[in-house]
């Protein structure tokens, strides 16, 4: 008698479900243990910061009080805004913030009867960020410094800056340069503002125009001081921050967010020309009586016609041709036109062949709204025109438009029902643009 012995095996089928089982669960303790080490790497980064910020604080507290400031700073000190350490084969970059705190238990500097001593104690902030760690978040820490003697009245005054929007809204995390060349060292300042939009320093050394200072924020507009008999002239708008001894120097800066404005060059039958050269000027001032923030600027459209300002800050803006080949015989918005926060803004400027003297006249309300569909009547010796504003094959709101015009005095009327009429009389030049604003 023969016997087999009958072996059973696995077959392929078995073999890859197994594979596959056991490769999900390698995989996964694989991660695991990944999640695992990265935890223990977090947590030795976070002990090694934990434990620097308690030196660094530890120093702080051992310092005499009058040396618990920043250098080239307020309050100035012995400390250093920014530095980098390595612990523990982890790099931190370590940024210190110390404030003077006017702390309302005793009264503040803006109350009435103000502190004299508002400088009551200061408050010290420690930011740590690790530069090779991969996923450590950053870590803060913050405690209290008070003087060991009594106070006493102080020298110096408060500089308290506020940032707000177009609005009024307040600008939380705006930053703020601080600049005063009149304290040995310089002061030199980078801080941002807090939630309601506020800065404010205790405790600032005196001086008249000694705080140059600008309000920023990224992808905002900028506003500033400025000193005086500089960019700004003679009488800035806004100098430069004066700090009077015992008294609160309130600066205000408004910012906003940046816009584009994107400029068309095209005929009267709205056919785009290249090459055609304008200005832009703003209206917004830095000096009195007349330093523009946005003087007037030259530009000229690509070969298609076109030409983007892609960064411009909101305020109300005039364009001119600058081409002397053309005049130009109509806007769209009118010439004179606002830019909003935030906004991309479309302007088609038609131009036309320059032929002797030319008219563009623009008709609007006391809002600035363009006012289509008015009548208006040019008229002189041996001549007499009316035409209705937008009437032209390609838009101009509000706008109407004459060209090869003889020299002298002209009367101009303009009517629309429901409007009071408008009647002026001018010297005829080589361009000129008539605005006109029509009352209910």
């Amino acid at each position: 008698m023969n016997f087999y012995t009958r072996q059973r095996g696995f077959t392929l089928i078995e073999t890859l479900v197994g594979s596959v089982v056991f490769l999900l669960v390698a995989l996964s303790a694989y991660k695991a243990f990944g999640v695992l080490m990265d935890a223990v790497t977090i947590s030795q980064a976070k002990l090694a910061g934990t434990t620097l910020a308690n030196e660094k604080l530890e120093i702080i507290r051992n310092l005499p009080y009058t040396d618990v400031g920043i250098v080239a700073g307020l309050p100035v000190g012995k400390i250093q805004r920014n530095e980098t350490i390595i612990r523990d084969n982890y790099s931190f970059d370590i940024q210190t913030t110390i404030r003077s705190v006017d702390d309302p238990f005793d009264g503040i500097i803006e109350g009435n009867p103000p502190d004299t001593s508002p400088a009551d104690y200061k408050l010290i902030d420690l930011d740590l960020i690790c530069s090779n760690c991969k996923t450590l978040t950053p870590l803060s820490f913050t405690t209290l410094v008070a003087p060991h003697a009594l106070e006493t009245a102080s020298t110096n005054g408060a500089l308290f800056i506020r940032v707000f929007d177009a609005s009024g809204i307040a600008i939380p995390n705006a930053s703020i340069h601080l600049v005063n060349t009149q304290t040995n060292p310089d002061t030199i300042i980078d801080e941002t503002t807090d939630n309601a939009g506020w800065m404010k320093i205790v405790d600032a050394p005196i001086g008249i125009n000694a705080y140059n200072i600008i309000a920023t924020k990224s992808g905002f507009t900028q506003d500033q001081t400025y000193p005086p008999d500089g960019a700004a002239g003679a009488n800035p708008v806004k100098p430069d921050a004066t700090v009077v001894q015992q008294q609160v120097t309130l600066t205000n800066f408004s910012i906003d967010r940046t816009s584009s404005l994107i400029i068309e060059t095209v005929d009267s039958a709205c056919v785009s020309l290249p090459s055609i050269g304008f200005s832009l000027t703003g209206t917004k001032l830095i000096g009195t009586p007349s330093v523009l923030k946005y003087p007037t600027q030259n530009f000229t459209t690509n070969t298609n016609g076109s030409y983007t300002i892609p960064i411009i800050e909101w305020d109300t803006y005039s364009a001119l041709l600058t081409s002397a080949s053309y005049d130009l015989a109509g806007t769209t918005p009118l010439a004179i036109f606002n830019i909003n926060p935030n906004e991309i803004k479309n302007l088609q400027l038609v131009v036309t062949p320059h032929i002797n003297r030319a008219l563009l006249v623009s008709v609007k309300t006391s809002d600035g709204v363009a006012i289509d569909g008015a009548t208006v009547h040019l008229q002189k010796s041996g001549f007499n025109q009316t035409k209705t504003t937008n009437s032209g094959s390609c838009a101009t709101p509000g706008q109407v438009f004459w060209n090869g015009l003889g020299s002298g005095t002209y009367t101009l009327t303009v009517s629309k029902v429901g409007y009071q009429n408008n009647v002026s009389s001018f010297s005829m030049s080589s361009w000129q643009n008539k605005i006109i604003t029509l009352m209910p």
